[in-house]
């Protein structure tokens, strides 16, 4: 008998794992069957999302190309300052409306993306003409770091001279007609012509047209010869960083364009920008090259003979920047060599200019990171972590560098109303663009 009760209970317990066995799987295939069906509305909400989102954006980019067209043709018949959005826009199986709101250089871009099973999603943006800028200011005819400044005979600056290093002249027949600051405890003054007020801890041989403000007398005034008022034990000038400058911006500005890969020589009357250009950027004997944006030279610049660079006149007063940097060879790569009467302008406003800006970090005069000569002219030169050179005849509207050698016969004119309150921007003005930061999605 207890074999047979053995039996029965073993079968009954088999049957019941059986059972519960079977409700286990049934129970997780509804799970999975229910997974299955949750993901596959959870996928199509996403995809109408996305495609809502998308729609959206259409009517975004479709509102900017309006507010930037010459006729009507395609924007519903009303286009630039006095295009106001569209209805029911067919895009793909969807359709947006867009409608926008605001005055002068400012509009506000809603628009609503409406998918083929009339799910919306509604995207806000700001738009402006005003172009993004990199506030980098030149407050100085020349500026330098700690490496200081030299000038040799004849060199004429129209302009102040602020440096964080000595300055030093090969004699009083480098003129200064502006203040000089030397931003340096025990900093001298040796040797220059400073037509206005001299600022330095001492101040020897030299001729000051103005004020002089020093240290110690007689010993820090020596060999000096001062038209106005004497100011012994005066504080020492403060230091001045450089001008600032976004190098991000720039690059990414420059990106925003095509790419280049190799050695770039354009041709004459070519238009460049923005651009990047992995390579050596070259002008040969008299090209001639407009401007369009901000270009990025992951190698050396070097304007030969004659040739020069304009900036398109839809920069209007608004300036640019032409920057030679490689971030992996600062040392031995990104240098600026302007030779020959190379000519660099504005748009034609004069308040408009082209800065180049080097990043190299050589402080050798005869190899330096920023070298302009022979009549170049009408440009902004920065030599961020090196030495400018600016060698016989050539000109410039403004010197910034690590440190400065001005050679015999260089003229450096500072114009405060054309140098003051630049815009360097990356693009002209007066073309419609989104406002950085100002994608919202709306709930």
């Amino acid at each position: 008998m207890s074999d047979h009760h053995s039996s029965r209970r073993a079968a009954g317990f088999s049957l019941l794992s059986v059972s519960i066995m079977i409700g286990v799987v049934m129970s997780f295939g509804l799970v999975l069957i229910s997974y299955v069906m949750s993901s596959r509305e959870a996928s199509k909400s996403l995809e109408a999302g996305i495609s809502g989102t998308q729609i959206a954006e259409a009517g975004i980019r479709k509102a900017i190309f309006c507010l930037n067209a010459a006729s009507g043709i395609k924007c519903g018949g009303n286009y630039g300052g006095n295009y106001a959005g569209e209805t029911n826009v067919v895009f793909g199986t969807g359709k947006f409306t867009t409608v926008l709101a605001g005055s002068g250089a400012i509009r506000t871009i809603t628009s609503i993306g409406t998918t083929a099973n009339s799910r919306q999603t509604k995207i806000v943006v700001d738009a402006t003409t005003v172009p993004p800028t990199d506030e980098t200011a030149f407050s100085y005819a020349l500026q330098s770091g700690e490496g200081g400044a030299h000038l040799e005979n004849n060199a004429e600056i129209s302009g102040s001279l602020y440096a964080n290093g000595d300055v030093d002249c090969q004699s009083t027949q480098a003129e200064i007609d502006g203040d000089v600051y030397v931003a340096k405890t025990g900093g001298i003054i040796d040797s220059c012509m400073v037509n206005y007020h001299a600022h330095a801890d001492r101040i020897l041989n030299s001729n000051v047209g103005g004020d002089a403000y020093y240290q110690n007398d007689p010993a820090d005034i020596a060999g000096s010869d001062v038209t106005g008022v004497k100011y012994s034990a005066s504080t020492t000038p403060a230091v001045e960083n450089l001008p600032s400058i976004d190098l991000e911006f720039w690059h990414s500005s420059a990106e925003a364009g095509s790419t280049t890969y190799g050695d770039l020589s354009p041709s004459d009357n070519v238009h460049l920008g923005p651009q990047k250009i992995v390579g050596n950027l070259t002008l040969g004997n008299n090209i001639d090259v407009i401007i369009d944006g901000p270009i990025w030279v992951v190698g050396d610049i070097v304007l030969n003979n004659n040739s020069s660079l304009t900036l398109n006149s839809t920069f209007g007063a608004n300036s640019t920047t032409i920057l030679a940097d490689d971030p992996d060879n600062l040392a031995t790569k990104g240098k600026i060599t302007v030779i020959n009467g190379a000519k660099i302008y504005g748009s034609g406003n004069p308040k408009s200019h082209i800065m180049l800006a080097s990043t190299n970090t050589s402080i050798s005069d005869t190899s330096p990171a920023l070298s302009v000569a022979n009549n170049a002219s009408g440009a902004i030169f920065y030599a961020l972590s090196g030495t400018m050179r600016l060698q016989s005849n050539g000109g410039a509207k403004s010197l910034a560098a690590k440190r400065l050698f001005i050679d015999q016969n260089a003229v450096i004119t500072y114009v405060e109303s054309e140098l003051s309150d630049m815009n360097f921007s990356n693009s002209p003005g007066g073309i419609w663009h989104v406002t950085e930061g100002t994608w919202r999605e709306i709930k």
